[in-house]
């Protein structure tokens, strides 16, 4: 087989990674379900696990398969938005949990941040890659736009985005048995706090409190994070 023609007709098809991306996601779906949904066989683990050795073979830059999938990165917004339907339904109960939550999210968002950048100071990194890992408990959307502002590797943020989902997604329920979380808001909270969208992916199936609380996190994290980070780093620079 000729490989580099292969490679060259699949550079100049502009829907190849999109279908590729989400023929990738449902075979995921139907693993994920056909295991009666078992924490390591998450769709979008599933899913990496098709699409990386296939850009690896074809050395296909992010660049060029980011372009190609614009269209579901387009559609991360308005999924986002969607998410206020939960928040809507369980609005009373948040407000009375308003002062907990505002504390969670202050001290656990910046630990997370102070943590991640302590090891990877430890370990020697560069100032780029250090800035990457500060939004890498944000969704996607937000950590691309905000890594730009603060002079982050956009491309490395969004690989510490999917790592952190992806840990958050396996070892969440783990955890939460280890220290007895029963409350379903606590484990979604804890969920879309650390591992956004994945996590709140995963917070839904627990349930719709876990889902509503594990969107609140999300949100707020990622609002607060594009506002205060650029301004902190800023200073600190």
């Amino acid at each position: 087989m000729n490989f580099e023609a292969l490679a060259n007709y699949i550079n100049s098809t502009p829907l190849i990674w999109l279908i590729v991306t989400l023929g990738a996601y449902k075979i995921g779906i139907i693993v994920y379900e056909n295991f009666n949904k078992h924490t390591l066989l998450q769709p979008i683990i599933i899913a990496y696990m098709i699409i990386l050795p296939i850009i690896v073979l074809f050395n296909i830059p992010f660049e060029e398969y980011f372009k190609g999938v614009e269209m579901i990165n387009f559609f991360l917004g308005p999924a986002t938005v969607a998410l206020a339907l939960p928040l809507y339904k369980n609005l009373k109960y948040i407000k009375t949990l308003f002062i907990p939550i505002v504390i969670t999210l202050i001290v656990a968002g910046v630990a997370s941040i102070i943590v991640a950048v302590a090891l990877l100071y430890m370990f020697g990194a560069d100032l780029p890659t250090i800035l990457s890992m500060t939004t890498k408990s944000i969704t996607a959307p937000i950590a691309i736009i905000t890594s730009e502002q603060i002079g982050a590797i956009p491309s490395l943020a969004v690989g510490f985005v999917l790592i952190a989902g992806i840990i958050g997604a396996l070892f969440g329920t783990l955890v939460f048995k280890i220290f007895k979380v029963k409350y379903e808001t606590s484990k979604g909270f804890a969920l879309g706090l650390i591992s956004h969208g994945i996590g709140t992916a995963r917070a839904v199936e627990i349930g719709e409190k876990a889902g509503a609380f594990a969107a609140l996190a999300m949100g707020l994290c990622g609002v607060i994070t594009a506002i205060f980070l650029p301004i902190i780093i800023n200073l600190l620079k």
